[in-house]
């Protein structure tokens, strides 16, 4: 049972990372939306910045909540890995927007799904890869140093 109490952990966190991600990515939308209407902004592309930039830092702030670890981390590695989600919460959504732009053929159909969700998925999950490496390369670092001082590796 021992063995399996990391997987239990990282799959937690995993979950709660998305759901949190998810749901503060959701009311980033909103803020965005809300900004959008009450500055009386009226290019499409105002929209778009504030919809991305709202999911964006939504997204990183609810997988950096879902993958919080306080101990054995200083104020300058939380800043990092904030950072590092947030680099990853944009190249997410800026990758779901691609592929979210495409999905609407512009003669005669429709897309079911709109960008801005494509846009939430993807920084939800590029945030929460990024998390889950960085919590497995924590959990392995130990090991590793061990291993290189008792000198199993090399030669």
């Amino acid at each position: 049972m021992e063995r399996l109490q990391p997987v239990w952990i990282l799959s937690a966190r995993s979950i709660l990372g998305l759901l949190l991600a998810a749901i503060f990515g959701l009311l980033g939308v909103g803020i965005g939306w809300i900004a959008y209407v009450f500055f009386g902004a009226t290019s499409r592309e105002t929209l778009l910045i504030l919809l991305l930039g709202g999911t964006v830092i939504g997204t990183a702030g609810g997988g950096f909540l879902g993958w919080l670890r306080l101990d054995y981390n200083t104020p300058v590695r939380l800043l990092g890995t904030a950072a590092l989600l947030l680099l990853a919460a944009i190249g997410g959504a800026w990758g779901g927007f691609q592929y979210g732009a495409v999905q609407e053929v512009p003669c005669c159909a429709r897309a079911d799904i709109t960008p801005i969700t494509y846009v939430l998925l993807g920084a939800c999950l590029a945030t929460n890869v990024v998390a889950l490496a960085l919590s497995l390369t924590q959990l392995a670092l130990p090991t590793l140093k061990r291993q290189f001082a008792v000198g199993r590796f090399g030669r």
